[in-house]
C-alpha cells in the first residue's frame, strides 16, 4: 500500500482519472491534468516541486494560499486578476506543456505524443502540440491563456478536489477536504483504461431512454476485435465539426450554471451576420448537426423574445456578459432575478408534444394516409413521436374528426377519405391511417414527409396538404422534359 504519489502524467494515468471520457475533449484534458497536479500537491514527497505543506484537513482557501504566489493580489477573487499575473513562478503561469514535460519530470515527450495519438485514435498527422498549445483543433487559433489551467476561477478547482472525493483520494466532512492515511496509488498504472477510449464523445447522458445502454455496447470488443460501429451522418463539414464549440460551452456551464451571451451569428435566412443577446441552455444533436438551443434576442427582431436553435458551425464569436449589464433586455433580466429561467427539461417536455425540432412554433395535427404495404413494412412497428398514433378503425377516424373544430375544406377533405376507407367494406385494406402533432412551419417535418414520397398522403391539414402537392409538383416539373 503506497501513500506517497510520484507518478508522470502519462496518457493512461490520465485517462484513468478521467474514468474513460475522452482526453481528446480540451475540457476533460485540463480536468485530468489540474486532479493529477492535486493530488502531487497534496500527497507528494516533500522534496516534489509542487509539494504544499498542508494540514491533513484542509479549506480550498487553504490550499490556495499553499500553491499560488501573491494570492492576495491575484488570487482570491477572479475577475480576470489570475490570467493579468505575469509572475512566471506562479503555477497559475505555466502552460499545459509546461505541466506535462517539466524537467523534473524526464518525460519523452513524442512518447507522451504517440500515447495520446493512440489513445484517442487520431489521425497519423494530427497535431497534439497545437492542441496542447491551443486547446482547440482548429489549428492557428488563438490562445487567449486557455491552457494555463489554474488561471481559472475558484469554483473549478473546488469541484476538481471534489471530484477526488468522488474518486476515493480525499474525504469531505463540512467544509474541509481531508487526507486519507493509506491509499494504494499503483492501480492508477496497473489498469488501463476503458479500452474503448475509442473516438466516442461521452455518451453517459442520451435523452432517448431506448438508447441508454448504447453507450457501453459500443465501447465493448470482442477479444480483441471490435464488432460493433457507429455510423453518424453529419450536415455540417468536418472542418466544423471539429470546433471547439462545444468544449467551450461545457465549460461555461461548468463555470456558471446561468450564463447571459452576445453571440455573432451568420443567419442563412437572414444573409447576414446578427448579434444577439441570449441565455443558453443546452446543447442538441438534431438531424445530423448540433444546434445550441438558446433564449433571448430573436435573430430576425432583437426586440422580441424567443427561443432559437442556432447551429453551432455558423457561431462566429461569443462574449460573457454579467447578468447586470444594461444591454440585457429587462424581461430576461427579471427572469434570472425570480430564479424563473428556462431549463432543458422544458425543451425535452416541449419535443415530446409535437414531432420537429422548433419546439417553440405553434402546435398542430396532422393526418396521413400510407399505402398499406409500405406502412406494414416500415411504419406500423416503428417509432415516429410520442403523438404519432395509428387510427385502427373508420370508426377512431371519425369519432376524432367529430372532436376538432375543423374549417368546412378541411372537414369535407377527412369526411371524403373516411367514405373511401368505408367502400372498402371487408375487402384486405389498401391503406393505412395515422395521426401526428407536429410544428408548424419546421423544416423537419417537410422533410420527414418528402423522405416517404408516393408513399404518404397528407390528408390534413390543407396548408400542409397544399405545401406537399407544390413541392410534389416543382419536382415533377424536373424531370417533365
Amino acid at each position: 500500500m503506497e501513500s506517497t504519489f510520484e507518478y508522470s502524467p502519462t496518457v493512461p494515468l490520465l485517462s484513468h482519472l478521467l474514468q474513460g471520457k475522452s482526453l481528446k475533449n480540451p475540457i476533460n484534458l485540463g480536468k485530468a491534468i489540474r486532479l493529477w497536479v492535486l493530488l502531487r500537491c497534496i500527497y507528494g514527497h516533500e522534496s516534489d516541486p509542487i509539494y504544499c505543506h498542508l494540514n491533513d484537513s484542509f479549506t480550498y482557501p487553504e490550499w490556495r494560499d499553499a500553491f499560488f504566489l501573491e494570492q492576495k493580489l491575484f488570487h482570491q477573487n477572479f475577475n480576470k486578476d489570475s490570467l493579468e499575473h505575469d509572475n512566471n513562478q506562479c503555477p497559475c503561469h505555466k502552460s499545459i506543456h509546461q505541466w506535462l514535460f517539466a524537467d523534473y519530470l524526464a518525460t519523452d515527450q513524442q512518447q507522451w505524443y504517440e500515447d495520446f495519438r493512440q489513445t484517442c485514435y487520431l489521425a497519423e498527422d494530427a497535431d497534439i502540440k497545437d492542441f496542447l498549445d491551443t486547446l482547440s483543433w482548429e489549428r492557428s487559433k488563438s490562445n487567449d491563456g486557455k491552457n494555463r489551467l489554474f488561471a481559472c476561477v475558484p469554483r473549478t478547482i473546488n469541484n476538481n478536489l471534489k471530484e477526488l472525493v468522488k474518486l476515493g483520494y480525499l474525504e469531505k466532512i463540512s467544509d474541509k477536504f481531508h487526507k486519507l492515511e493509506e491509499i494504494d496509488f499503483s492501480s492508477l498504472t496497473q489498469s488501463k483504461p476503458v479500452d474503448a477510449n475509442l473516438n466516442f464523445p461521452n455518451l453517459s447522458y442520451i435523452c432517448h431512454e431506448d438508447l441508454s445502454e448504447v453507450p457501453d455496447l459500443f465501447r465493448a470488443t470482442m477479444g480483441q476485435k471490435q464488432r460493433f460501429f457507429m455510423h453518424v451522418d453529419y450536415v455540417v463539414a468536418k472542418r466544423d465539426l471539429d470546433n471547439d464549440w462545444p468544449y467551450r460551452f461545457q465549460q461555461l456551464w461548468q463555470e456558471n450554471e446561468f450564463p447571459i451571451l452576445r453571440l455573432e451569428y451568420d443567419s442563412v435566412s437572414l444573409h447576414r451576420l446578427v448579434k444577439r443577446i441570449t441565455y443558453p441552455v443546452c446543447i442538441y444533436y438534431y438531424q445530423r448537426a448540433l444546434y445550441l438551443c438558446a433564449y433571448g434576442q430573436d435573430p430576425k427582431d432583437r426586440n422580441k423574445l424567443d427561443w432559437y436553435n442556432y447551429r453551432l458551425d455558423r457561431i462566429k464569436a461569443m462574449a460573457n456578459l454579467d447578468w447586470s449589464d444594461p444591454e440585457i433586455p429587462l424581461p430576461l433580466q427579471e427572469q434570472y432575478q425570480q430564479q424563473n429561467l428556462f431549463t432543458a427539461d422544458y425543451i425535452d417536455t416541449q419535443l415530446s408534444r409535437g414531432f420537429g425540432f422548433d419546439f417553440y412554433k405553434p402546435l398542430k395535427t396532422m393526418v396521413l394516409r400510407f399505402n398499406q404495404d409500405f406502412s406494414e413494412r416500415y411504419i406500423d412497428e416503428s417509432f415516429r413521436h410520442e403523438t404519432f398514433k395509428k387510427f385502427d378503425t373508420v370508426q377512431q377516424l371519425s369519432t376524432w374528426l367529430g372532436q376538432q373544430p375543423l374549417q368546412p375544406a378541411e372537414k369535407e377533405q377527412l369526411q371524403r377519405a373516411i367514405k373511401q376507407w368505408q367502400a372498402q367494406g371487408k375487402q384486405e385494406p389498401t391503406h393505412s391511417y395515422f395521426r401526428m402533432d407536429y410544428r408548424d412551419q419546421d423544416n423537419n417535418v417537410i422533410m420527414r414527409l418528402r423522405a416517404w414520397g408516393p408513399n404518404v398522403e397528407v390528408l390534413f391539414p390543407l396548408d400542409l396538404r397544399q405545401r406537399m402537392a407544390s413541392d410534389v409538383q416543382a419536382m415533377a416539373a424536373l424531370y417533365s422534359h
